[in-house]
C-alpha cells in the first residue's frame, strides 16, 4: 500500500509592513521541521472600495529564506488607494503547505504642493461661507470643545485641524500627544485660536471623560454652559464652578477612535449614547447642543484590518457609530502628522466636518443653555430667599408672644 505524501507545515508569524515607496517588506518565520524548504509566494492587488473580485494585478514568486522585498507594480499608480492580500505557503519538493494569508491597505495619497493648493481652496471657501455666515448670524467668532475618551486621538486632532486650517502639513504641534498606554496628556482645558486674516475659529481640548456617569454629565453641562479658562481641571468642571457672565461655546467635536470602536463596540456605543443624551437635554430641552463626530485613527484602522472587504468593515463602523451618537454628522479621519503626506479624501472629510460643525452652531444658539441655567440659579436663590423669609416670619411669630 502507498501511503499518501505528508503536505510541508505551513509558515508562521507572516508580517507586512509597507515603505513610503509603497514596496512591501514581508516577513514570515520559517515552517516546523523545513528551514531548508522554499516559499511560494503571492500578492494580489484591489482598488479599494472596489468589488474585491478579481485582482488589478497579481504576481507569484518563489523564494528562498523568509523575507522578500518587493516593488509596488510599475502598471498601478502608487497615489491610488490599494488593499493588497499576501499569501506564503511552504514549497517541499511538488508539495505545498496551506496558505498563510494577511492583507494591508492605504487610502490615497498626493504630493505636498497638490495638497497644499488643495487646502487652499477649501479654506478660502470656509471662510467666505460658512465662517462669515456664522459671524453674520452671531457676531462672535467660534469655539468648539474637543471632547472624548483617552487615547482617542483629540489632542492629535486638535493638530490636525491646526496644519489643515493653515494649509501647511510641515507646521509643528500645537498640543501635547500621549503614546499610547502613557498617561494622559491633556490634563486641564487648553484652547487654541487659528486665526485666518481677519477670521478666526478656536479649539478647546478637554481633558479626557472615562465614562458618562452622572458625575460627567455634570461636568459637561458645566462645560456646555460657560466660558471655561484655561487650565480648568477635570475636578474644578463642577455646577459651583460654572460662570453666568462668559460665554459658552458654539458646539463640539466627539473624538471617537475606530481602533477603540472595533475593539470595545459595546463599551463605546454605551459612551456615545450617553453623551448624545447630555447633548440632548443640555438646556433643559431647549436646544440640542451643536455637535459632529470625528473617528480617528483611520489609517491603523484600514491597516490592521484583516476582513475581506476593509471598504465594508469601515462603512459599517461608521454606521455603528452614527446609530449610537445619534447623528449623521460623521466622519472618519487620519490625522495628519508634521511632514506627513496628504489626501483628497482626508482634506474633504476634515471641511465636511468644519463645515457642518459652523452651519450646527450658526443656527442653534447655546446661549440658552447659559440661560437655562441662570433661570435654575435664579430660581434656586428664590427658594432660599422664601425659605429664609418663612423662616424669620416664624421667629417674629414665636417672639411675639
Amino acid at each position: 500500500m502507498i501511503s499518501k505524501a505528508t503536505p510541508p507545515p505551513k509558515p508562521s508569524d507572516l508580517d507586512v509592513k509597507l515603505r513610503s515607496d509603497k514596496s512591501l517588506e514581508i516577513r514570515w518565520g520559517c515552517a516546523d521541521g523545513g528551514c531548508n524548504d522554499s516559499y511560494e509566494l503571492e500578492i494580489r492587488y484591489f482598488e479599494f472600495g472596489g468589488p474585491m473580485i478579481h485582482a488589478d494585478h497579481s504576481t507569484v514568486m518563489e523564494v528562498k529564506g523568509f523575507a522578500a522585498h518587493v516593488l509596488h507594480p510599475e502598471n498601478l499608480s502608487k497615489d491610488a488607494p490599494w488593499v493588497v492580500k499576501i499569501g506564503v505557503r511552504t514549497k517541499s519538493k511538488d508539495l505545498l503547505s496551506d496558505t498563510v494569508v494577511k492583507q494591508i491597505c492605504w487610502d490615497e495619497e498626493m504630493s505636498t504642493e497638490a495638497t497644499q493648493k488643495d487646502l487652499e481652496k477649501r479654506i478660502d471657501d470656509l471662510k467666505k461661507k460658512e465662517l462669515q455666515s456664522f459671524f453674520d448670524a452671531r457676531q462672535i467668532w467660534p469655539s468648539f470643545l474637543l471632547l472624548g475618551q483617552q487615547h482617542h486621538g483629540k489632542s492629535s486632532f486638535v493638530n490636525h485641524l491646526y496644519r489643515c486650517i493653515n494649509g501647511d502639513l510641515s507646521l509643528t504641534d500645537q498640543m501635547d500627544v500621549a503614546s499610547a498606554g502613557n498617561e494622559e496628556k491633556t490634563l486641564a482645558t487648553k484652547s487654541l485660536a487659528v486665526p485666518l486674516n481677519t477670521y478666526k475659529m478656536s479649539f478647546i481640548d478637554t481633558p479626557a471623560f472615562a465614562n458618562m456617569s452622572k458625575e460627567t454629565a455634570d461636568k459637561l453641562q458645566t462645560l456646555f454652559s460657560t466660558g471655561i479658562q484655561d487650565g480648568a481641571r477635570r475636578d474644578k468642571l463642577s455646577p459651583d464652578e460654572r460662570s453666568y457672565f462668559s460665554k459658552p461655546p458654539h458646539g463640539a467635536v466627539v473624538v471617537m477612535s475606530l481602533c477603540h470602536w472595533r475593539d470595545q463596540t459595546d463599551e463605546m456605543r454605551s459612551y456615545l449614547e450617553k453623551m448624545a443624551d447630555v447633548f440632548k437635554n443640555a438646556s433643559g430641552g431647549q436646544v440640542a447642543f451643536p455637535y459632529v463626530v470625528a473617528c480617528t485613527h483611520r489609517d491603523v484602522f484600514l491597516k490592521d484590518c484583516q476582513k475581506d472587504d476593509p471598504m465594508k468593515e469601515l462603512q459599517k463602523a461608521v454606521d455603528g457609530i452614527k446609530k449610537a451618537a445619534l447623528t449623521d454628522h460623521v466622519y472618519s479621519i487620519t490625522s495628519y502628522k508634521m511632514e506627513g503626506v496628504g489626501s483628497v479624501r482626508n482634506n474633504k472629510a476634515t471641511f465636511d466636518l468644519l463645515c457642518q460643525l459652523l452651519t450646527k452652531a450658526k443656527n442653534e444658539n447655546t446661549a440658552k443653555v447659559q440661560e437655562k441655567n441662570q433661570e435654575m440659579a435664579i430660581n434656586g436663590i428664590l427658594v432660599g430667599v422664601a425659605a429664609l423669609m418663612v423662616l424669620l416670619i416664624a421667629l417674629v411669630s414665636a417672639n411675639s408672644k
